[in-house]
Protein backbone atom coordinates (compact mmCIF):
# COMPACT_ATOMS: atom_id res chain seq x y z
CA UNK A 1 0.00 0.00 0.00
CA UNK A 2 2.88 2.24 0.65
CA UNK A 3 4.41 1.67 -2.79
CA UNK A 4 0.95 2.54 -4.68
CA UNK A 5 0.84 5.62 -2.52
CA UNK A 6 4.37 6.95 -3.45
CA UNK A 7 3.00 6.27 -6.68
CA UNK A 8 -0.18 8.35 -6.02
CA UNK A 9 1.59 11.01 -4.38
CA UNK A 10 4.25 11.07 -7.12
CA UNK A 11 1.32 12.13 -9.54
CA UNK A 12 -0.64 14.31 -7.48
CA UNK A 13 -3.22 11.33 -7.40
CA UNK A 14 -5.92 10.93 -4.45
CA UNK A 15 -6.02 6.56 -3.61
CA UNK A 16 -8.96 4.85 -2.46
CA UNK A 17 -8.70 1.89 -0.78
CA UNK A 18 -11.15 -0.78 -0.31
CA UNK A 19 -12.98 -1.49 2.98
CA UNK A 20 -11.21 -5.33 3.36
CA UNK A 21 -12.12 -5.53 7.44
CA UNK A 22 -11.56 -4.13 10.68
CA UNK A 23 -8.39 -4.58 10.89
CA UNK A 24 -6.69 -4.18 7.89
CA UNK A 25 -9.12 -0.52 7.87
CA UNK A 26 -6.76 0.37 11.04
CA UNK A 27 -3.83 -0.78 8.99
CA UNK A 28 -4.97 1.86 6.49
CA UNK A 29 -5.32 4.49 9.07
CA UNK A 30 -1.36 4.50 9.75
CA UNK A 31 -0.45 3.85 6.33
CA UNK A 32 -1.99 6.55 4.77
CA UNK A 33 -2.05 8.66 7.83
CA UNK A 34 1.30 10.83 6.51
CA UNK A 35 0.06 10.67 2.52
CA UNK A 36 0.13 14.10 1.28
CA UNK A 37 -2.85 13.81 -1.21
CA UNK A 38 -6.27 13.29 -0.73
CA UNK A 39 -7.73 9.80 0.92
CA UNK A 40 -11.35 8.31 0.83
CA UNK A 41 -11.90 5.00 2.32
CA UNK A 42 -14.76 2.75 1.46
CA UNK A 43 -16.13 1.81 4.49
CA UNK A 44 -20.00 2.08 3.48
CA UNK A 45 -22.07 0.59 6.74
CA UNK A 46 -19.26 -1.29 8.08
CA UNK A 47 -18.53 1.33 11.23
CA UNK A 48 -20.10 -1.25 13.61
CA UNK A 49 -17.11 -3.56 15.06
CA UNK A 50 -17.66 -7.15 14.54
CA UNK A 51 -17.82 -9.62 17.71
CA UNK A 52 -14.35 -10.41 18.14
CA UNK A 53 -12.64 -7.10 18.40
CA UNK A 54 -13.48 -5.25 21.68
CA UNK A 55 -11.64 -2.02 20.40
CA UNK A 56 -10.38 -0.66 16.80
CA UNK A 57 -11.68 1.96 14.69
CA UNK A 58 -11.81 5.50 15.82
CA UNK A 59 -14.24 8.00 13.64
CA UNK A 60 -14.64 11.75 14.94
CA UNK A 61 -16.26 13.58 12.45
CA UNK A 62 -16.73 11.56 9.91
CA UNK A 63 -13.18 10.89 10.07
CA UNK A 64 -10.85 7.69 10.67
CA UNK A 65 -8.10 8.22 12.85
CA UNK A 66 -5.51 6.46 14.91
CA UNK A 67 -5.57 5.82 18.09
CA UNK A 68 -3.24 5.51 21.19
CA UNK A 69 -3.41 1.73 21.76
CA UNK A 70 -0.72 -0.22 21.18
CA UNK A 71 0.34 -1.43 17.51
CA UNK A 72 -2.97 -1.03 15.13
CA UNK A 73 -4.76 -0.04 17.86
CA UNK A 74 -7.18 -2.69 17.72
CA UNK A 75 -7.88 -5.13 20.65
CA UNK A 76 -8.82 -8.56 19.30
CA UNK A 77 -11.28 -11.07 21.49
CA UNK A 78 -9.36 -14.90 20.65
CA UNK A 79 -12.12 -16.31 22.84
CA UNK A 80 -14.90 -15.26 20.69
CA UNK A 81 -12.86 -16.71 17.32
CA UNK A 82 -12.99 -19.88 15.82
CA UNK A 83 -10.42 -21.67 14.57
CA UNK A 84 -10.95 -23.75 11.74
CA UNK A 85 -7.07 -25.12 11.04
CA UNK A 86 -3.88 -24.99 12.40
CA UNK A 87 -1.09 -26.13 9.95
CA UNK A 88 2.00 -26.76 12.04
CA UNK A 89 4.03 -29.18 9.95
CA UNK A 90 5.75 -26.75 7.03
CA UNK A 91 5.03 -29.77 4.30
CA UNK A 92 1.50 -30.12 4.73
CA UNK A 93 -0.82 -28.76 1.89
CA UNK A 94 -2.81 -25.84 2.63
CA UNK A 95 -6.70 -26.82 3.28
CA UNK A 96 -9.41 -25.66 0.97
CA UNK A 97 -12.30 -23.93 2.44
CA UNK A 98 -15.82 -23.60 1.42
CA UNK A 99 -18.09 -21.08 2.01
CA UNK A 100 -21.98 -21.94 2.22
CA UNK A 101 -22.88 -21.62 -0.70
CA UNK A 102 -20.39 -24.21 -2.17
CA UNK A 103 -17.89 -21.83 -3.61
CA UNK A 104 -13.92 -21.41 -2.59
CA UNK A 105 -12.64 -19.01 -0.18
CA UNK A 106 -9.14 -18.85 1.00
CA UNK A 107 -10.11 -18.17 4.88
Amino acid sequence: MLKIAALCETHAIGIVPHFTGSISTAALVHALGPFSGPVLVEIGSNRTLPDHIGEGLEFRRGKLWPNGRPGLGVTLNMERLTLVAAITDPGTVRPIYFRPDGSQTSW
